[in-house]
């Protein structure tokens, strides 16, 4: 896999004004958001506040009743549980998105030997413990060379150090590859760990916007936690 040079000055995405509403109920409201190439985002917020919606939207899975969103028509996507078709490979389901030629074959091998799992391509998704799975999806997810790379709480499931490895997996994966990427979490350490900016959602619009090298981990942890409507004891 490699990354391509082509069109890296132009934003991931660019949303202006977005709103989005349930009849009488605005969920996402007057919304502006913008991700740069290699540019990491990590979205935090209650339960409720509309990061889901937004993520639903930028999917296209969602319509919009209001603004715009200027970015790919299909970005890549992980969720929290890998969706895997169980009824492929492992090399299948990474090579499934990809145009039927000769090199998409080679191009899915590599992704998967990227994730650690090149001796596993005729494995089954039923033998792959819950981090391996995540890591296909991944995969999947980066062999498109995507623009704009959505993350909706893609760790949630695992065990503590399973989620270390694959923050610093995505890590360093994000940094080859450049795309732009927003991870919704409600981890702050997991938002100060991985994002170049931490971002606080709130009745449906952004609320807060801190950059993360501009924090101690400690001072930011407890300015993120305290945004959220967490206490910090003294």
């Amino acid at each position: 896999m490699s990354s391509h040079p082509d069109d890296t000055t132009k934003p991931a995405v660019v949303v202006r004004n977005l709103r989005r509403a349930y009849g009488e109920r605005v969920v996402i409201d007057s919304l502006n958001l913008q991700i740069g190439r290699g540019e990491f985002v990590a979205l935090l917020g209650e339960s409720g506040c509309g990061k889901t919606t937004l993520l639903r939207a930028l999917c296209g899975l969602d319509a919009i009743d209001g603004g715009a969103i200027d970015g790919p028509r299909r970005p890549a996507v992980v969720f929290q549980e890998p969706r895997l078709l169980p009824w492929e490979s492992l090399l299948r389901n990474v090579s499934l998105g990809l145009p039927p030629r000769p090199q998409s074959e080679e191009r899915a091998r590599a992704a998967l030997a990227e994730v650690g799992l090149g001796e596993r391509l005729g494995d089954w998704p039923r033998n792959l413990s819950g981090g391996q799975a995540q890591r296909v999806a991944l995969a999947r997810a980066l062999v498109q060379e995507p623009r704009l790379l959505l993350l909706d709480e893609p760790f949630a499931a695992l065990d503590a150090l399973t989620r270390i490895r694959m923050q610093r997996l995505v890590k360093r994966l994000v940094e080859h590859h450049r795309p732009g990427v927003l991870l919704v979490t409600h981890d702050v350490d997991e938002a100060i760990a991985l994002a170049d900016r931490a971002l606080v959602m709130r009745d449906g619009a952004i609320a807060g916007e801190y950059v993360v090298s501009s924090y101690a981990h400690d001072a930011l942890r407890d300015t993120l936690l305290a945004e959220l409507g967490v206490g910090v004891e003294s």
